[in-house]
């Protein structure tokens, strides 16, 4: 008989997730409460059967195969899936677990998402944090879709186009550069203040860059912050520079507290989008969940984009 937690995934698989999360087969085995040779006849099983290597010289320095890789980012995704079927043939309601980052959730989504909560009879979890840790989370598991700004990959996610937002420069009112047509060298003597490593916004200031010659420490000081209200703070109380989403200062746009830069040569459009794994089985879920945050918005029904739909 099935005991409540163990779950109809090969144990092969979950010996296989294991080592690569201990990077070890005597650890796995003791956590797993099994034979170091019997984990290591588990992955031969597995490698016999997909005609591939998955890991290479396992008794040296660890290194998942290209073959591996795929092998684990799949396991993953269908242990969870396990784990979600699981509560729904027990009929357990769990909290829809939504991610969002710190841009969108601050500034986009609370106006479309306040309807949708309280209206419907789902529980929901909302995750903020930036676009590298919600993609780990729903890698994990942890998180079943979200609303990033920066990069995902394509071959392992769904996602509708939620908003295509202007990336911009901005300073407090007073600058000695607002109401000045400048250029990139211009903005190097003063500070330059942006989000943590993983953040949509600083990969897109980063990537800009990287096609230029300069890089963030061109500034004369670059401070990280992980906090937008901090940041705005701190442009209306230094001469700093910032690059943010339009929306994110639209009120201080709007009541001259802050100018946006004239900078020549930089017009940056980017988009937002919701995402979630393509194999997951609550996908046509999060579709419906989408469709209906839409509704409350402004946004053109052709926003939503009904090729995924095709799964």
């Amino acid at each position: 008989n099935l005991i409540r937690g163990e779950f109809m995934i090969d144990d092969k698989i979950k010996t296989f997730i294991k080592v690569v999360e201990c990077q070890n087969y005597t650890q796995a085995a003791n956590l797993l409460h099994l034979t170091q040779p019997a984990v290591t006849q588990h992955i031969k099983a597995l490698e016999s059967y997909y005609q591939h290597k998955l890991i290479d010289h396992p008794h040296k320095s660890f290194q998942l195969t290209k073959a591996g890789e795929m092998l684990y980012d799949y396991a993953r995704i269908q242990l969870h899936n396990e784990e979600l079927f699981e509560e729904m043939i027990i009929k357990h309601s769990t909290p829809l677990t939504i991610g969002a980052t710190l841009s969108i959730a601050d500034y986009y989504i609370p106006a479309l998402l306040a309807p949708v909560l309280i209206s419907s009879k789902q529980e929901y979890q909302i995750i903020v944090a930036n676009t590298q840790s919600l993609i780990q989370e729903m890698m994990n598991g942890k998180v079943e879709c979200a609303f990033v700004e920066g990069h995902f990959n394509t071959e392992l996610f769904d996602y509708h186009l939620f908003k295509k937002e202007r990336f911009i420069p901005v300073v407090r009112s007073t600058h000695p550069l607002a109401n000045k047509n400048i250029s990139f060298n211009d903005l190097f003597p003063y500070p330059l203040f942006v989000r943590e490593k993983g953040s949509g916004t600083r990969a897109i200031l980063e990537n800009y860059l990287n096609q230029t010659l300069y890089q963030l420490h061109s500034f004369e000081h670059c401070n990280e912050i992980g906090n937008l209200s901090m940041i705005k703070a701190l442009l209306l109380h230094t001469d700093g520079i910032t690059f943010v989403y339009e929306g994110v200062v639209a009120e201080e746009l709007k009541h001259g507290q802050l100018k946006e830069l004239q900078l020549a040569d930089f017009e940056i459009t980017r988009p937002m989008h919701f995402i979630y794994l393509k194999s997951n089985i609550n996908r046509l879920i999060y579709q419906q969940f989408f469709k209906n945050l839409m509704k409350n918005s402004n946004v053109s029904k052709s926003v939503f984009d009904k090729r995924t739909l095709l799964i």
